[in-house]
């Protein structure tokens, strides 16, 4: 009876009145939709197993009750509350014992919620406000309980105590202190972009927090020691916390303040003289010519001489020019802008973006300008009025120094026309300088001009993210039709082990009521360990998931028809071309009626067809028939085949146990091949090293003999297997050592290794940076394997199809497997036509999943291995596991392959770069935990694989056991290859690419300095969203981007394949918009992508369409004299000035 009543009081919660709760800091009372969450202390009075009471009030299940903790009638506990507005019922999602039993209780699983000991947390301060700040998104912090002398940045890592408060559920940090810190001596400021800097090339610095001595400005070149911490700022790892000066520069205590102080003077009215301020043009478009009138005033009781009027240069376009006039010269129709009568002086304004030039830097400017006035007959001046057009003819006279009409008496006046020529599409800002015989005031002139392509990729509709709340209705009863079978693994039949492994309610309710995720893992702020392993990224996967169903439910559709495509029906989806949303073949629909009498059906569809926009459905069959155009409602689900595989594979990696997945101490296996490895230096063919006496001897100690495996199509007779084994074994028969003759040493050495396995399981890392070859080492290692180990199976994967294709096209190429050894395996949903011809047949063989588990080499993604847990294979089925591309794939999408190699023979192999493109995590939840951090990655921050130059000095600083870094780049000039190598490759990279192909454009006409392949034009344009869309698109870079398409396509001297121009940008929309101006000027094969589409490809031209943000690239593209386009900020005119000074490095793009 207590059941059934407890049953019954759910539906009708009472509402109670009960004392407000003093909040924590920043703590406001929680809302969500029609619902209120309080937090509660009250007493048990009513419970059974499924449900109970609080203070006869408050309803709560038993799935609310944390850590499923039988509680008792009488016990003390805490609630957190959900107020209904609507019912006014009272409702408990959550629900903690404080009394004995649950805290002797809580001590035996490591402490609860309401446990007043402090916990440990690892993380990364996320965000930053007065007197407070957020360490992982979640966890609240005081600027109080920070360490002395500790002032922390956003993405420093620090290392905090914190505790979760009772009365919000919510962790706070009691005491915060750097992760990691150090000092470092005698070091140099390497550079100074604005207000921020690098010193040694490692540490970045901001003058925003660092701590300074009294008078002193850091400028480049210093040499300084400084305490910096651990910290995440772009490239850089580290943050300098304070600085101090050994050596300085032309160092003088007032410099700093002298600049800005004569950067405000500059502005302001002088000498009783009062310049107009009003100086914008507004918006031109190209080509157009519009003037305005300065008036210029002497308010005093002495004449004052008007030397000069100069324009600072700042606008290397030139569009701003002007001419002097008199009172009976001006124009009727041009309208003047007045000057107030009494008009503020620019004291008050914001000078901070003002040129904080030296007052002699500015006289050297004046004296090195030249005066943009002509001289013009009397009767040929034009004055153009706002449209640009003809209006009347004036006299007009040459402004010189010494023109007697410069002389301003007293309450005089006199006008200068400025004439706006808009050129260059985007904002530009010009300097004006009137020179006065005592003094100089300066006017700043702003034009943003647009172009007519702009007009092409103008904002459709206004932005408008949020969807607007539907009414709120009664629920409706449902009636669900599903297909008769489902249709994602028709085209395989494949049995499905998986389990689903679903999102935790308590997990999803955190999330979409915002409550600290802490309350409900507290192990998410442990550092990663074999003990909380699957737990942690088990929760951070489930983080994601929550993330991509909340995202994807704003794609949902109402009142949308369906078409008919003879008895399927198709439905299209807006977005769809542009992955908004994204769905693939098998994917689920759900399609609602429209609401009738209180009920509406539901008809569950899959996905079995996609083209541009439209998606082919497979429906209940008596639908699909009785169909006739009825609006529906339309909801996307989320397909958690992956996840899935991941929880999966988490559970299967355990077995890999510290050594593979923690490792510490290096043990040495017996190698798995002896060689040989004896080279001789043949100099009569060409320097060619050769190899001799080259015996390969299987190694039988780690590998017992056993009946020679592989696919129906590989299986040799006993003859020509014999054969086969003799002339591998036989050195005369392959007289070379390796397939590809054109390795090089570190390429030779990393095939050794991996060949060797003298460290297996320890995963082994093919250090990749771009360019280097390691797609071909790859390559050469697999073939090694293959024929060396007659025993080996080997699975190969990358995070991606296309980088799959792509191993699959390289070993296709070798020519070297013969058929029916290898296998590439898709996933059930991709489409024949997105794969390439060579590939195919590979493919069709890939379709069997029983049949491709046996071929010898097998190659597909990390996702689509999970194929082989569905069909039953588990640990040692492989003996080899390659990763590509290691890097861009999570640690959990990365254990999915890992999961079906031994833990005892098997060898892992992971080829990437962590300094490039990392995985692709949408929750900032996930992302503030590490799901974001790739295996690799991970694994390259351990001891074992550390960076030592010490130790390892003469083996490129790495443990060669376990690390084999490339240095040798393929790909680019060495202008393009210095600045990544200084940044990210301790200066090691090594320029060996083709000279013929890297300087095929180095004459270009375009090009701001002959020979160096790189230009960096400058845009100032408006960013603008539209529609539903959150992404951003720039209509003035994006049509900067075309330009170049147009003229490097359409050259007379240095034409360009389109196939060999790319176009990258990290906006989706401005992917968008830069395909509709290239498709209407017939360009259409050029490829536009955002980085994820262009990783690990080649192009001879890259234009980048991206915000400025990477400081180093502009710094260099400025001293090194090849930026161009709009006037730089004020801060970066002193590089500009000193021209190609400075010698710097640059990064492998051309960007726009």
């Amino acid at each position: 009876m207590l059941r059934l009543a407890a049953r019954l009081v759910s539906f009708f919660w009472r509402k109670a009145d009960f004392p407000e709760e003093q909040a924590g800091p920043l703590r406001p009372e929680l809302v969500e939709g029609d619902t209120t969450l309080k937090t509660v202390q009250g007493v048990v009075t009513r419970y059974c197993s499924d449900y109970g009471m609080i203070d006869d009030l408050i309803y709560f299940s038993s799935e609310a009750v944390t850590g499923k903790v039988l509680l008792n009638v009488g016990q003390e506990v805490i609630a957190l509350v959900e107020e209904n507005k609507v019912s006014n019922g009272l409702k408990a999602i959550r629900v903690e014992a404080v009394s004995d039993k649950w805290d002797d209780d809580s001590k035996s699983h490591g402490g609860g919620l309401s446990d007043p000991s402090p916990r440990v947390l690892i993380g990364c301060v996320t965000s930053l406000m007065d007197h407070a700040g957020y360490i992982n998104q979640t966890t609240y912090f005081s600027l109080e309980s920070v360490c002395e002398g500790f002032e922390p940045c956003k993405g420093d890592w620090v290392e905090a105590e914190y505790w979760i408060r009772p009365g919000t559920w919510s962790s706070e940090a009691i005491s915060v202190k750097p992760l990691r810190y150090k000092r470092v001596d005698q070091v140099c400021v390497s550079s100074l972009c604005g207000r921020n800097g690098v010193i040694d090339e490692c540490i970045f610095f901001t003058l925003d927090s660092l701590k300074l001595p009294e008078g002193y400005t850091p400028r480049r070149h210093d040499v300084v020691s400084a305490v910096v911490v651990e910290s995440s700022q772009s490239c850089y790892a580290w943050r300098a916390l304070c600085m101090t000066p050994e050596q300085r520069r032309d160092f003088s205590p007032a410099t700093g303040t002298a600049e800005e102080a004569y950067g405000a003077l500059l502005l302001k009215n002088k000498g009783d003289i009062e310049v107009t301020k009003m100086t914008n043009f507004g918006t031109l478009k190209e080509g157009e010519s519009r003037n305005m009138v300065i008036w210029i005033e002497n308010k005093g009781d002495v004449p004052q001489n008007l030397v000069s009027c100069k324009l600072g240069g700042w606008d290397k376009a030139k569009q701003f020019r002007f001419q002097m006039l008199d009172k009976t010269q001006l124009c009727p129709k041009v309208s003047p802008v007045g000057v107030p009568e009494k008009e503020k002086d620019f004291a008050d304004e914001d000078t901070n973006s003002l040129d904080s030039c030296r007052e002699s830097t500015a006289w050297q400017t004046l004296e090195s300008s030249s005066v943009n006035s002509r001289e013009v007959s009397s009767g040929d001046c034009a004055c153009t009025g706002e449209n640009g057009v003809k209006e009347k003819h004036i006299s007009q006279k040459q402004v010189t120094e010494s023109e007697p009409s410069g002389l301003i008496p007293p309450g005089g006046e006199t006008w200068i026309v400025i004439t706006c020529d808009a050129k260059n599409s985007g904002r530009c800002r010009e300097l004006l300088l009137l020179c006065f015989s005592n003094f100089i005031i300066g006017r700043y002139l702003e034009v943003n001009v647009v172009s007519e392509e702009e007009s092409l990729i103008a904002v459709c509709e206004p932005f408008s993210w949020k969807k607007s709340k539907s009414s709120q209705v009664l629920a409706s009863t449902k009636t669900t039709v599903v297909v008769t079978t489902q249709k994602r693994n028709s085209r395989r039949q494949l049995p499905s082990f998986l389990p689903q492994y679903p999102i935790p309610d308590r997990l999803k309710k955190c999330v979409e009521q915002k409550i600290d995720i802490l309350t409900f893992q507290p192990l998410l702020a442990e550092l990663l360990n074999m003990s909380n392993y699957k737990e942690k990224f088990s929760t951070l996967l489930w983080l994601e998931e929550i993330h991509a169903e909340i995202e994807l439910k704003e794609y949902n559709m109402s009142g949308v028809t369906l078409k008919r495509n003879g008895d399927l029906l198709v439905l299209e989806v807006p977005g769809l071309a542009e992955s908004r949303p994204s769905l693939y073949a098998g994917d689920k629909l759900i399609l609602k009626t429209q609401e009738y009498n209180g009920h509406v059906i539901e008809y569950i569809g899959y996905v079995i067809e996609i083209h541009e926009e439209d998606v082919t459905l497979k429906l209940n069959p008596e639908f699909e028939q009785a169909y006739n155009s009825e609006p529906m409602d339309v909801e996307f689900t989320y397909n958690r085949t992956t996840s899935r595989r991941c929880h999966f594979a988490l559970e299967q990696v355990i077995h890999l146990g510290v050594k593979v997945l923690f490792p510490e101490e290096i043990i040495l296996q017996p190698p798995q091949v002896t060689w040989n490895w004896t080279h001789a230096q043949d100099t009569k063919n060409d320097g060619q090293s050769t190899s001799k006496n080259r015996k390969p001897v299987k190694d039988q100690t780690r590998h017992a003999p056993e009946k020679y495996q592989a696919g129906a199509q590989d299986t040799p007779g006993p003859r020509a297997f014999a054969t086969e084994m003799s002339r591998l074994a036989d050195p005369k028969a392959r007289e070379k050592e390796f397939f590809n003759p054109m390795l090089n040493e570190n390429q030779k050495l990393a095939v050794r290794r991996i060949l060797s396995g003298d460290c297996r399981p320890i995963p082994y890392v093919l250090f990749g940076p771009p360019g280097t070859g390691k797609t071909v080492t790859i390559i050469e290692a697999i073939l090694q394997v293959f024929h060396a180990l007659p025993d080996s199976r080997i699975l190969v994967c990358a995070p991606s199809n296309s980088a799959a294709d792509l191993v699959c096209l390289r070993l296709h190429e070798s020519r070297v497997l013969r058929p029916g050894t290898m296998v590439r395996v898709n996933a059930t949903c991709r489409f024949e036509e997105t794969i390439t011809e060579a590939i195919r047949p590979y493919c069709r063989d890939g379709e069997d999943v029983w049949k491709a588990s046996r071929f010898r080499v097998v190659i597909t993604t990390c996702s689509s291995a999970g194929l082989f847990y569905q069909i039953g294979l588990r640990v040692g089925h492989f003996t080899h596991v390659f990763v590509d591309e290691a890097g861009q794939a999570s640690e959990p999408e990365c254990l999915i392959p890992l999961g079906l190699v031994s833990d005892v023979s098997g060898q892992i192999v992971l080829a990437g770069d962590p300094m490039q493109l990392g995985p692709v995590i949408k929750s900032r939840l996930a992302m503030a935990y590490g799901l974001n951090v790739s295996m690799l990655e991970r694994l390259m921050s351990r001891p074992a694989y550390l960076r030592d130059e010490d130790a390892f000095g003469a083996c490129g600083a790495y443990n060669p056991l376990l690390v084999t870094k490339l240095v040798k780049n393929y790909r680019s000039h060495s202008a393009l290859l210095a600045l990544p190598s200084r940044l990210f490759y301790h200066r090691e990279l090594e320029v060996c690419a083709d000279p013929t192909v890297v300087a095929a454009l180095l004459g270009w006409e375009k090009l701001p300095r002959k020979g160096f392949p790189l230009i960096f034009h400058g845009v100032r344009g408006s960013e603008a969203r539209e529609g539903r869309s959150p992404s951003w698109f720039n209509p003035a870079e994006a049509v900067q981007a075309l330009r170049y398409c147009c003229l490097l396509a359409r050259s007379v001297s240095s034409r360009v394949s389109t196939g060999d121009i790319g176009v990258i940008t990290p906006y989706r929309k401005q992917v968008e918009k830069i395909k509709i101006l290239l498709r209407n000027v017939d360009l259409m094969d050029i490829k536009v992508g955002s980085v994820e589409e262009f990783q690990g490809q080649e192009y001879l031209v890259i234009i980048i369409s991206t915000d400025p943000c990477f400081g180093a690239l502009l710094e260099y593209s400025i001293t090194n004299g090849v930026y161009t386009g709009c006037n730089l900020p004020p801060e970066l005119q002193p590089l500009q000035n000193c021209g190609g000074c400075v010698a710097a490095p640059s990064r492998p793009a051309e960007p726009c």
